[in-house]
């Protein structure tokens, strides 16, 4: 009796033990969490070589591995945050007068250069002279609007800019790379491109330049960051000729990470479990531009009927699948201006053949249209690329089906451009890009802009006018946002063009990478942020990781 007694206890002893060591193993395990640590070298593949870092002397927007790189080793006055609002940077502060002509600056306090030199005023107003100057071959819009503003410095820490004018969107060409004044200041323009600034660029981001080839980018966290040192030793930049000679070296886990626009060819690629894969939207749209100057596109019930005769969704899930995102209007979804109650004309082939039909356009035995025998048939120009290609030839297939005629004539990008620039074509299929994270749509939609302007449709409306000026004048963002929502309207109403689809950036990486917004955290409720410019896929690198080690939480107190 007494022996079984002792396995009785014996057993419960250990039941015990092992329920207590269960319980422990559970409390710890699920209590802790990945903390990153410092360490790690990544790599990844650049599509784009950079040609001129130098954010003085070449364009981003035709440069984007200089873009890439620019955006790892500078930092400008203002930082744009996950939703595109303005957030303190080189500046701490800033302040906009009543009148919203002047706003003031304050510099930030112990910031310092690559080279151990400490930011200064001069520094600023260096790079703000230099953009106002004859040298400077970037972003055009950004050299007019600071030609056009006055600029003191007050102090060593204080600056004043003066716009002459309200304007609201200032402050997101106030995100400029601000540059070395010890550097370039003595340096002449004409000698820019070959200085040792261009061979390795200096900064204040949180990378710097280790070396700078042809073959590699090699940039080096740096130790003294404001903004904290970034977790990755080392970041890699290697360029490539080919997007599937990058994506063999990934498949290799010679590279870590591989990003491109989803008018890759990539986009499709099945990734493997050793990957990861997550896409956010691009500041930018494709679409289809009408020339409203002359001719029958002028009509406006034409321009309806063709609008309802073309299915979007199935152009877009045809060619792209999930890659990119159909949109109905100029103004993004992810801008805090955006008007999602408000929606482009609903495809319909029946409605769209009589409205045609009433427009005395008549089907001929062919099944194609014509009125007073004059064929409904149009031009449309494009470029090269695949998908462009592609997205003309099924426009050319849809309209097809209600008696619409489309030739698809395709052109270099440079006399694409002509063309669009010229105003010499019916219809034309091409992308705008680098919108940034402020939704000022003067130069595309405004009156004044249509005639050497970048309003190609030829657009000519006064109300759409008043409500662009207010939306870009008014510092009041209840008054911008009423503005942009009756802008969408009218817009729509007057169907000048047919916005067909953004682009996504599509980003394939190591697991091992942790640190990046990815496709499970978006929901409906809170979808993936705008990715203003592909190398905005950058802006929190600081937080990337591949080191990690487990760090217990919970409410256990020290004793």
């Amino acid at each position: 009796m007494a022996r079984r007694i002792r396995w009785q206890i014996l057993i419960a002893f250990v039941s015990c033990t092992f329920v207590l060591a269960l319980m422990s193993y559970l409390a710890i395990t699920t209590a802790a969490i990945q903390r990153p640590v410092e360490g790690g070298d990544y790599v990844e593949a650049l599509l784009d070589a950079p040609t001129q870092i130098n954010p003085l002397i070449g364009d981003p927007s035709i440069d984007q591995g200089a873009a890439d790189v620019q955006a790892l080793i500078f930092d400008g006055l203002v930082r744009l945050s996950a939703d595109g609002v303005p957030e303190s940077a080189l500046a701490t502060s800033w302040i906009v007068d009543e009148t919203g002509e002047v706003y003031t600056f304050v510099l930030r306090d112990g910031v310092r250069w690559h080279d151990g030199q400490p930011l200064t005023m001069n520094d600023v107003l260096f790079t703000i002279r230099a953009i106002q100057g004859p040298a400077f071959a970037g972003n055009p819009s950004l050299r007019a609007i600071w030609r056009a503003s006055i600029v003191d410095a007050i102090d060593e820490h204080t600056l004043i800019v003066r716009l002459g004018s309200p304007f609201a969107p200032f402050l997101k060409y106030a995100t400029f790379p601000i540059l070395p004044s010890h550097l370039l200041a003595d340096v002449s323009p004409e000698q820019w491109a070959s200085s040792g600034f261009a061979q390795k660029p200096i900064g204040t981001g949180p990378y710097q330049i280790d070396q700078l080839s042809a073959e590699r980018v090699l940039l080096r966290a740096n130790p003294e960051y404001y903004r904290g040192r970034p977790f990755i030793d080392s970041i890699e930049l290697r360029p490539y000729n080919s997007s599937q000679a990058a994506l063999n070296d990934l498949l290799r886990g010679t590279i870590q990470g591989l990003s491109f626009t989803s008018t890759n060819d990539l986009r499709n690629f099945n990734v493997p479990r050793a990957l990861h894969r997550f896409s956010a939207p691009l500041d930018g749209y494709t679409m289809l531009t009408f020339n409203l100057r002359e001719g029958p596109l002028a009509d406006l019930g034409l321009r309806r009927a063709l609008a309802a005769g073309l299915d979007r969704d199935a152009l877009v899930n045809t060619i792209f699948g999930k890659s990119a995102a159909v949109i109905d209007t100029p103004i993004l979804p992810q801008w805090w201006a955006a008007a999602p109650e408000i929606g482009w004309y609903p495809f319909g082939q029946d409605r769209a053949a009589t409205l045609l039909d009433d427009l005395g356009y008549i089907r001929n035995v062919t099944g194609m249209r014509s009125r007073d025998g004059v064929p409904l048939a149009f031009e449309l120009i494009t470029d090269g690329s695949s998908d462009r290609q592609a997205t003309a030839q099924e426009i050319a297939r849809q309209w097809a089906l209600i008696g619409v005629s489309v030739s698809i004539i395709t052109l270099e990008p440079d006399a694409l451009q002509q063309r669009l620039s010229d105003h010499q074509f019916s219809m034309a299929i091409h992308s705008w890009q680098r919108l940034g994270g402020d939704p000022d749509i003067y130069e595309l939609w405004h009156s004044d802009q249509a005639d050497s302007g970048r309003n190609y449709a030829g657009l000519r409306d006064s109300e759409i006018d008043t409500l662009i000026n207010r939306a870009r004048t008014d510092s009041d963002s209840d008054i911008r946002i009423g503005a942009y929502t009756a802008f969408q309207r009218r817009w729509i109403d007057l169907a000048p063009s047919i916005v067909l689809y953004q682009p996504l950036l599509i980003s394939i990486t190591s697991t091992a990478l942790g640190g990046l917004a990815t496709d499970d955290a978006a929901t409906p409720e809170s979808p993936q942020p705008l990715m203003i410019g592909r190398e905005g896929r950058f802006r929190d690198v600081i937080h990337w990781y591949l080191r990690s080690a487990r760090e217990i939480r919970g409410d256990l107190r020290e004793p």
